[in-house]
């Protein structure tokens, strides 16, 4: 076996490891065990580790010790990948288990008594099937080798990836962070054309349009019904939303019950856990007759209300019931969601709306969940860009035919138009949400967010679907690029003064977003520049670049602005 800088693999008692060579520094491991309880351990000399990345990471991209703790992935928690790297970005150990629905303990961290990284990955349930593992020391880039290995998983499970609607890849106004749960349908009706005017696809009315819902709590969640105060009758909502162009997802919590709600007096004994946090109950997915009363809750939605898409939140919380005695019908939670799921799809078929797209969020991240919902949301960070970079880019970097979206961006009125680049860019390679009350922003900042959606939207070809490079992922990635060889074009955001390698893909069309404060861009190339067009933090053409060039550069772009050069062909 020929795996570079790995100084131990063992097997856990009773388990039998085989091994396969698929291409240089790269080993499939299948594990089998007599009590169908797999697991192994691989250790890696630390060389130079600045980081590893997990899927349950954000902007800190940490060394955590070996006895910090497990953690457990599966369905709706996490995903079983992992990468330890070095300040170049290189890989030293790339990780990935072909289990993505089933729950795994996967225990990882820096040994202190050997100087070692320690991956060790163990099945939590017995299992016929076998565990197979791959293990990659070929010192890859960070975002090709993790884009590999979540095609790994995905390849082996069964189906295909969904297909994205075009309406998903739209930007989003959302009602969350704009009015939590003090949201009505002539508050929403009026934005939602102040969204259109300014370039977003669709509105998201999020917690707070069904009945009981007060306080920031999820005790009156349920029913799923419209409070007739705010939304006397959603239906019409929802036409009128979509008269303005836009297509209109409704949230929904299915698996929180709570004490005020009516169901709770049918459905209490099915919720045994309580979530104190959430100030609810959670449905154990395991018993068929919360799968019944979900799939029903999120057809209800969609029949009676007419919803385009559902943001189906909180479904991490069915891991509550992990650990938990055996009940109902199914043995396990992450079999349980895939089921659960699965029947939502079916129903949606049945009931003539297959084309109805999912929104899931982090951390239900694993390629397993691409075979039920289309769009995959970084976790809630209001305000903090720099969270909201690490959470897209890291959610994109595991996505396998997913559309990432951003959470809602918020900024501070005062902020002017720099405090809108800030948040725009921090999503620069997923789908902006906008969560902002429009109709009072003032001139300067509507015309930052008119403009930079229209950025956006023509650099999307590109920074959605193009091929991914990253620098400094344990900052939170100091420098993203995106690019499509294929339109001979790539975008890069750069989000601390570092210089910026123009080379790195072989294309003439470039565009840098300079985010940050500074006014000024350095950039290296060994072409010439051939011009340029500069902009504004409002996305607004400032000026255009004489050719200059080759070398390294110093472009007056401006602070929250950016440039598309067109570069000579590479010799």
């Amino acid at each position: 076996m020929q795996l570079t800088g790995v100084t131990a693999l063992a097997a856990s008692g009773g388990t039998v490891l085989r091994t396969r060579q698929v291409g240089a520094d790269v080993v499939e491991l299948t594990a089998r065990a007599a009590d169908d309880r797999p697991g192994l351990r691989v250790e890696v000399d630390l060389g130079a580790a600045v980081g590893y990345w997990h899927p349950g990471a954000d902007s800190a991209q940490l060394l955590q010790p070996d006895w910090a703790g497990s953690s457990a992935t599966g369905l709706v928690s996490s995903a079983p990948v992992g990468a330890l790297y070095d300040a170049s970005g290189s890989v030293l150990l790339a990780w990935a288990a072909s289990e993505a629905v089933a729950e795994l303990c996967v225990t990882t961290g820096v040994s202190e008594e050997r100087k070692t990284f320690v991956v060790d990955v163990r099945t939590v349930r017995p299992s016929s099937a076998p565990l197979q593992v791959v293990l990659d020391t070929s010192g890859g880039p960070l975002a090709a080798t993790l884009s590999r290995l979540a095609t790994w998983v995905s390849d082996r499970l069964p189906g295909s990836p969904l297909p994205v609607p075009p309406v998903a890849e739209q930007p989003v106004y959302s009602t969350w962070y704009t009015f939590t749960q003090d949201v009505d349908a002539e508050l929403v009706t009026g934005e939602a054309r102040l969204a259109a005017e300014l370039g977003c696809g669709s509105v998201f009315v999020d917690d707070g349009w069904q009945r009981l819902a007060h306080g920031r709590g999820y005790q009156g969640c349920g029913d799923w019904v419209p409070d007739p105060a705010k939304f006397p009758d959603l239906a019409a909502t929802v036409r009128d939303l979509r008269a303005t162009g836009l297509g209109v997802a409704l949230w929904v919590a299915p698996l929180l019950l709570g004490e005020e709600s009516d169901a709770f007096a049918t459905m209490a004994p099915f919720a045994p856990h309580r979530e104190d946090r959430l100030s609810c109950h959670v449905l154990d997915p395991r018993r068929p007759e919360t799968r019944a009363f979900v799939v029903d809750t999120c057809l209800r939605l969609v029949t009676e209300h007419g919803a385009d898409l559902l943001k189906i939140d909180f479904l991490e919380q069915a891991m509550a019931y992990r650990d938990a005695p055996p009940a109902g019908d199914v043995a396990y939670v992450g079999e349980a969601m895939a089921r659960l799921l699965g029947e939502l799809r079916e129903g949606l078929t049945r009931a003539g709306r297959p084309g109805v797209a999912f929104e899931f969020r982090q951390p239900y991240v694993s390629p397993a969940i691409a075979r039920y919902g289309e769009i995959l949301r970084a976790h809630d960070c209001p305000a903090d860009s720099v969270t909201n970079r690490a959470a897209s880019v890291n959610a994109r970097l595991l996505a396998v035919g997913q559309v990432i979206h951003a959470d809602p961006m918020m900024w501070g009125p005062a902020g002017g138009a720099a405090a809108v680049a800030q948040q725009l860019y921090a999503g620069w390679f997923a789908v902006p949400q906008i969560s902002m009350r429009l109709a009072t922003l003032d001139q300067e900042q509507r015309t930052a967010l008119r403009g930079l959606l229209r950025l956006w939207r023509e650099h999307s070809e590109v920074t959605l679907h193009g091929e991914l490079q990253v620098l400094g992922p344990e900052r939170g990635y100091d420098v993203v690029t995106a690019t499509r060889a294929d339109l001979d074009r790539s975008v890069t955001v750069r989000s601390a003064p570092v210089v910026v390698d123009l080379d790195t893909q072989p294309v003439t069309g470039v565009s840098v977003v300079n985010a940050t404060p500074e006014p000024v861009l350095l950039a290296r190339t060994s072409r010439q520049v051939l011009g340029g067009v500069v902009r504004s933090s409002s996305g607004a053409e400032t000026g255009g670049l004489s050719p200059t060039g080759p070398g390294l550069l110093e472009l007056a772009v401006p602070a929250w602005g950016s440039v598309t050069l067109r570069l000579g062909q590479p010799a």
